[in-house]
């Protein structure tokens, strides 16, 4: 699926989220930030693996050819995370007694899930690829992670890269 497409389905679907969540509490506005924060921006761990990968400099190609993944070999990813969901929303309870900052985990919290659910059918990876706990007991590593169908993908594509 091309990456705009991708991207698209996620934006769709946190505002989407937001929208919904913060109809319910009444704080549309809220919802519909965190949970465009939740649902879109948790990609942002796609350019902190960039960062990682090859420091300040940055090319938008290398970016969109997911070349920091392909050349680490690694896939941390620390916003896509299962784990991140029951703790957002067991702080939602404890800090209740503010409206806004419930209603603002608990969307982070919907959007997030939701997020990984739509990443689970578009990416066509388990469940428990999307736990960090998980990832960190493979090492990050991409040989452990992905279905060997899918890691001989990479091989190919990182060939015809000519990396």
């Amino acid at each position: 699926m091309p990456l705009y497409i991708h991207l698209s389905i996620h934006f769709i679907v946190a505002l989407l989220s937001g929208y919904l969540i913060g109809s319910f509490f009444k704080k549309k506005k809220i919802g519909i930030i965190f949970g465009i924060l939740g649902g879109f921006l948790i990609d942002l761990d796609h350019v902190i693996e960039y960062f990682l990968v090859f420091g300040i400099r940055f090319n938008l190609l290398y970016f969109f050819e997911s070349r920091q993944f392909l050349i680490s070999d690694k896939i941390r990813l620390v916003f896509h995370a299962w784990e991140y969901v029951p703790v957002l929303l067991l702080l939602a309870y404890f800090l209740r007694k503010w409206k806004n900052v419930k209603v603002a985990l608990i969307t982070l919290a919907f959007a997030g899930a939701i997020h990984l659910v739509s990443d689970i059918f578009i990416n066509g990876y388990y469940f428990r690829y999307y736990s960090i706990i998980y990832r960190y007991r493979q090492e990050f590593l991409a040989p452990n992670l992905l279905s060997s169908s899918a890691y001989q993908a990479n091989l190919n594509y990182k060939e015809e890269l000519g990396i």
